[in-house]
C-alpha cells in the first residue's frame, strides 16, 4: 500500500497528505491567473487610451489657439492695408481743386501724418516680425549732450485724427462741391470705398481678438499654458467714423415773440 502511495505521488507531483477537496481546488486557482492578468492589461489599456484622448484633447485646443493667433495677423495686415489706402485716398482728395485751401492743407497734413506713422498698428507683441518700442534712437550729441526723444503718438490716435479731419473737412456741402466736379468725384469715390472697407477691416480684426481672447481665458488654456508665451491679442481701438458732420441750420432761429 505505502508503494502504491508513493507512485501516486511521483506521478502526479502531489505531496501526501493533501486532502482530496484541496487537490481539487488548486486547478480553478492556477486557471484564475490570467483572468487576473487580463484584468490588469484592460485596465492599462484604458488608462493609456484615456491619456491619449487628454493629451489629443490638448493639442487639438493648443491648434486652435495658434490657430485664432494666425487669423489675427492676418485680419491686422488686411486692416493695415486698407488704412494705408484710405490715407493715400484722402491724399489724392487733397489735391483737387474743389476744396479750399484750408481744407485741403488740414486733409493733406492729416493724410501725409498717417502715411509716415511707422510701427505696429497695434503694440501687443503678437506680431514678432515688428519689433516694439522700434523708434530709432537718434546719435549722441557733440559734447555729450543728451538730445531729448520725439514721443511718437499712437496710430491709433493718428487714424482718429485723420477720421475727425475727413468728417469736419468732407461735410455735406463739400461734399455736393466735390461730386459736382468732375475732377474730383472719382477722389471722393475712392475715398468713400476706402472708408467702408476700412470699417469692415477693423470689425474683423476685433471679432478674431475678442475670438482668441474668449479662448484663451478659459482655465483649461489657462492652466496648461496652451497658448505658450504669445502674448494676448489686443483689439485695434480707433475711431474710423467718417460720416459727415451735419452743419447746423441758422435760418431757423428763434423769433422774439
Amino acid at each position: 500500500m505505502t508503494t502504491m502511495t508513493t507512485a501516486v505521488t511521483e506521478a502526479t507531483g502531489i505531496p501526501t497528505g493533501i486532502p482530496t477537496s484541496t487537490v481539487a481546488v488548486l486547478p480553478a486557482v492556477s486557471s484564475g491567473t490570467p483572468a487576473a492578468m487580463l484584468s490588469v492589461w484592460s485596465l492599462v489599456a484604458v488608462l493609456v487610451g484615456l491619456a491619449v484622448a487628454i493629451g489629443w484633447a490638448l493639442y487639438a485646443r493648443a491648434v486652435r489657439v495658434d490657430r485664432l493667433h494666425r487669423q489675427v495677423l492676418g485680419s491686422r495686415a488686411t486692416l493695415e492695408a486698407q488704412l494705408v489706402h484710405r490715407a493715400e485716398a484722402a491724399a489724392d482728395l487733397a489735391t483737387t481743386r474743389a476744396l479750399d485751401p484750408a481744407s485741403s492743407l488740414l486733409l493733406s497734413q492729416a493724410a501725409r501724418e498717417a502715411l509716415d506713422a511707422e510701427g505696429p498698428i497695434v503694440d501687443d507683441g503678437l506680431d514678432t516680425s515688428a519689433p516694439l518700442g522700434s523708434t530709432p534712437h537718434p546719435p549722441p550729441a557733440p559734447g555729450g549732450a543728451a538730445l531729448t526723444v520725439p514721443t511718437t503718438r499712437s496710430r491709433a490716435l493718428i487714424e482718429s485724427d485723420l477720421s475727425r479731419v475727413l468728417r469736419t473737412v468732407v461735410c455735406e456741402p463739400a461734399r455736393h462741391e466735390l461730386s459736382a466736379d468732375p475732377l474730383s468725384l472719382p477722389a471722393l469715390n475712392r475715398l468713400d470705398r476706402a472708408c467702408s472697407r476700412l470699417v469692415l477691416a477693423r470689425r474683423f480684426h476685433n471679432t478674431h481678438v475678442s475670438e482668441a481672447q474668449a479662448l484663451r481665458a478659459r482655465l483649461l488654456v489657462r492652466m496648461c499654458r496652451l497658448a505658450g508665451h504669445a502674448p494676448m491679442p489686443q483689439t485695434f481701438d480707433a475711431d474710423d467714423d467718417t460720416t459727415p458732420e451735419t452743419q447746423p441750420d441758422h435760418d431757423d432761429e428763434a423769433q422774439p415773440r
